[in-house]
């Protein structure tokens, strides 16, 4: 729907304007059927909001762009691990691309019957997780360093289990994004050089109970150009004949994630086109190959399925300064305060009378770094309004604290007319359970 000026930022299909329901006459966002004004009376604000058509049809996009080469979708915990959510990709078939003991113990509540669909990544794996992971036989360790190569070969003996592995390799490719989320190149943590997986491959393959299975891949977060993928790919091909070469049966590759999404427009008409460029650009190197292709897609998949619905709590001037100051915080989304992201926000009321107005949208958390948006253009606002946050189903619950002592928002799943609550608001006896 547009209004007078910019149009109003859309996410078709999941969030849309529609005049009907509460309200008639007046255009009020919607997930999928669902008013927001009902979410936000029903379990206050502020709340993450998730729509379950989103997330059916971006997990069918990536299917249906990588169907011409064996594959499985290992869906990135890290991006947003509710337990409904995974229940919703695993019955889409969705694997799982986890990071942590916590994160496979989410796995394992949701569905015992993925964790053969599951590949351990990660930097810092500690003997208790690895013990966790060989006990549930997942499917496949990257392993990130040779020190971890050692570790994991100790306890897969100690639990008389065979570890299925791959080694992160570093292809020192450079990625288009921010710094804190580029991870493929020499002076990152990740990985192990591509110069040495060679010798490494060796190794591990003389170990007992370790048995060499793929080689993996990730070069970074929120690219939106596919040539480092490209790249990077090929470089994996060339290792990967190598090592067949070398005697060591290479059966997978993994080839990370890091499909950006654009958070300053509506990409929903481009998404399968910009997937389908993303898969040429992974398989073409890989034809030949005849390997099993994982994917570890996150926030492509659950960022735009989700929203922070947020109420104006004051309108304030600081000389020319407007700033609207909002009941959400820095401790419920932190994605701008880290990273200077840029989340759409618009009205859930459209006032098609209101001017739009410069202002900052702020947060009550003791930080000049409590802020969704600076010197934004926005429709006017009056206190009490409700606002949205667009795009905040990836790295928003999965990065929230508990700072000043606030709890942490509730959660909801809709699913066209119905809506589920898929985790309660905190109460303070959450957050002081723990403190003896």
């Amino acid at each position: 729907m547009k209004r007078t000026g910019k149009p109003i930022p859309e996410r078709p299909p999941g969030f849309t304007y529609s005049a009907s329901g509460l309200l008639r006459g007046t255009p009020i966002l919607h997930c999928e059927k669902v008013p927001l004004p009902r979410i936000a009376e029903r379990f206050r604000t502020p709340v993450y909001v998730y729509s379950s058509r989103v997330l059916r049809e971006r997990v069918r996009t990536f299917a249906r762009a990588f169907r011409g080469i064996p594959h499985t979708i290992c869906y990135s915990v890290k991006a947003n691990s509710n337990i409904h959510i995974l229940r919703l990709l695993r019955e889409l078939g969705c694997g799982f691309d986890v990071v942590s003991g916590g994160e496979l113990s989410r796995v394992l509540k949701a569905d015992r019957d993925a964790l053969d669909s599951v590949v351990f990544s990660g930097v810092g794996k500690r003997d208790y997780e690895m013990d966790l992971a060989l006990q549930a036989k997942i499917l496949l360790f990257n392993i990130e360093s040779e020190s971890e190569m050692h570790v994991l070969a100790d306890r897969a003996l100690r639990q008389k289990r065979t570890a299925q592995v791959a080694f992160r390799v570093n292809p020192d490719v450079p990625a288009k994004t921010h710094p804190y989320i580029s991870t493929g190149r020499h002076e990152h943590k990740f990985g192990v050089p591509i110069a040495e997986a060679r010798r490494l491959y060796r190794e591990a393959a003389a170990m007992k109970r370790l048995r060499v299975a793929g080689v993996s891949v990730h070069i970074g977060s929120q690219i939106t150009d596919v040539e480092p993928f490209a790249l990077a790919m090929e470089r994996v091909a060339e290792l990967v004949s190598e090592l067949r070469a070398d005697g060591h049966d290479i059966r997978y590759v993994d080839a990370g994630g890091g499909l950006g999404i654009d958070y300053q427009s509506d990409d929903s008409h481009s998404f399968a086109d910009r997937v389908a460029d993303y898969a040429a650009a992974i398989i073409t190197p890989l034809r030949k190959l005849k390997v099993h292709l994982l994917l570890e897609p996150g926030r492509a998949i659950v960022g735009p399925a989700g929203l922070l619905l947020t109420r104006v709590l004051y309108i304030k001037k600081n000389g020319d300064k407007c700033f609207a100051i909002v009941d959400a915080a820095m401790s419920d989304l932190i994605r701008p305060a880290l990273y200077n992201a840029y989340h759409e926000i618009v009205p859930v009321q459209l006032d098609e009378r209101a001017h739009p107005e410069v202002m900052d949208v702020a947060g009550p958390v003791c930080e000049t770094g409590d802020f969704f948006a600076r010197d934004r253009r926005i429709p006017s606002v009056r206190e009490g309004d409700l606002l949205a946050i667009m795009d905040t189903g990836a790295y928003g619950m999965a990065l929230a604290s508990n700072y000043n002592t606030r709890p942490r928002p509730a959660e909801v799943l809709v699913d066209g007319r119905s809506l589920s609550l898929i985790r309660r608001r905190e109460s303070m006896d959450d957050l002081l359970r723990q403190e003896m």
